[in-house]
């Protein structure tokens, strides 16, 4: 029995993306009285849902219950080798592993579950060795965070030959500066990517520069930067980067967007041309939201594809939320946060009058000074007809308007 289900994992390993491989074992653990067919069956239907689709509600409960009473047989093979593993179409997935135990242990690792995506640990003196080995090349995801490795750290990837498989890698916390930004910008191993996180590092304009302007780069759809030193023209250069050409989210939350020089930047409208901007907690007024929004006459209009727009713990108060409303570039808005903004009943009359914002799906009103009388205009607005989802603080305002506001808003929306 052994052999023969051998033959089939064999499969799974060298064609890990391929569901039929895992269906056909699925079907042979069928006949052997095996619950893990109708767990991999489970799994493999989940993976083609949306998260939230309430279609998948019973599935995901049968997920859980095959979970629990199986896991730690499934999981056996695995102990001493991988923590934390996670379990997807089937096989475990993602999972942690010590760099020195995954350059030491990487053929066992592989030999028993189709892994993805490994998480390294205590990454320290091992990196030299981990960038070169071969079983890399198995991977489509990659985390090393918090290991406060520097420069050498993307030095290692950059120069490895065996990461060109990966379409996401996340290095956030690594203390990786402007110069750690440019190796991997310059990496022509690393042109697979679709996903790249590198927040709460050092990178500032120098840095934003390299990436935006990287030959290599061009299937990246998501870029996170939070917690870095980008600055206004930072930001600037990578939304408005002619190289980044896949690019739907840009996220850009607490990188000082909002200083003075923001007013001096010729191109800061081009902020509007990511369908998806984190623009959170970068100290941004009223006059900053201006700057950003006022495009020059003769723009091409067909350049603006902003969907989403976050912009919490800006404390852009009412004068801010009017600027939002008179803005016309937010016609193609599906959801808008505005999460402690400091934005009052007067603020909320001026977006619940915009003629510009009927297509916002979900906006986010939490932790703002706002009233009965606030939400009441919200929700008598003629413009809002896309609205379906109203996020609030539930303290400020009274239990018949409450009442009034989960009634009308309350279904899901999906998030890019």
């Amino acid at each position: 029995m052994q052999t023969e289900a051998e033959a089939f994992l064999q499969r799974i390993r060298a064609y890990p993306d391929d569901d039929a491989q895992r269906l056909i074992f699925a079907d042979w653990l069928d006949e052997e009285g095996d619950p893990r067919g109708q767990f991999i069956r489970v799994q493999l239907a989940l993976a083609h849902l949306a998260e939230h689709d309430r279609a998948g509600d019973n599935l995901r409960i049968e997920e859980r219950q095959l979970l629990a009473v199986h896991r730690d047989e499934w999981e056996a093979q695995f102990r001493g080798l991988v923590t934390g593993a996670v379990f997807r179409r089937g096989f475990v997935d993602e999972g942690k592993v010590a760099a020195r135990q995954f350059v030491r242990h990487a053929d066992e690792i592989f030999a028993v579950s189709p892994v993805r995506h490994v998480h390294l640990l205590d990454v320290g003196e091992s990196l030299p060795a981990v960038a070169q080995c071969p079983f890399l090349s198995r991977l489509s995801a990659l985390t090393v965070y918090a290991q406060h490795a520097g420069e050498p750290l993307a030095r290692a990837l950059a120069r490895s030959q065996y990461v060109a498989n990966l379409k996401v890698l996340h290095l956030g916390r690594n203390r990786l500066a402007d110069d750690a930004a440019e190796l991997l910008a310059t990496s022509p191993h690393l042109a697979a990517l679709e996903e790249l996180d590198l927040s709460e590092n050092e990178i500032g304009g120098t840095g934003a520069r390299a990436l935006s302007s990287s030959p290599h780069l061009s299937r990246l759809a998501r870029l996170e930067l939070r917690e870095n030193r980008l600055g206004p023209a930072g930001a600037e250069s990578l939304a408005g980067s002619e190289r980044l050409v896949a690019l739907r989210r840009l996220g850009l939350s607490d990188n000082e967007v909002g200083a003075p020089r923001l007013f001096s930047l010729s191109r800061a409208h081009d902020l509007l041309r990511v369908p998806v901007l984190d623009l959170a907690m970068n100290g941004l007024t009223a006059a900053g939201l201006q700057a950003v929004f006022a495009r020059p006459p003769g723009a091409d209009p067909t350049a603006v594809r902003l969907e989403e727009l976050h912009l919490g713990a800006n404390m852009l108060d009412d004068a801010g939320a009017r600027v939002l409303a008179q803005c016309p570039h937010l016609a193609t808005l599906t959801a808008l946060t505005l999460t402690n903004c400091g934005i009052g009943d007067e603020g909320a009359r001026a977006l619940a009058n915009s003629p510009h914002l009927n297509r916002v799906a979900l906006l986010d009103l939490s932790n703002n000074p706002l009233g009965d009388i606030g939400f009441r205009v919200l929700h008598n607005s003629t413009h809002w007809r896309g609205l379906r989802q109203l996020l609030y603080s539930p303290m400020s305002v009274s239990q018949h308007m409450r009442d009034v506001l989960n009634r009308k808003y309350n279904r899901p929306v999906r998030r890019v």
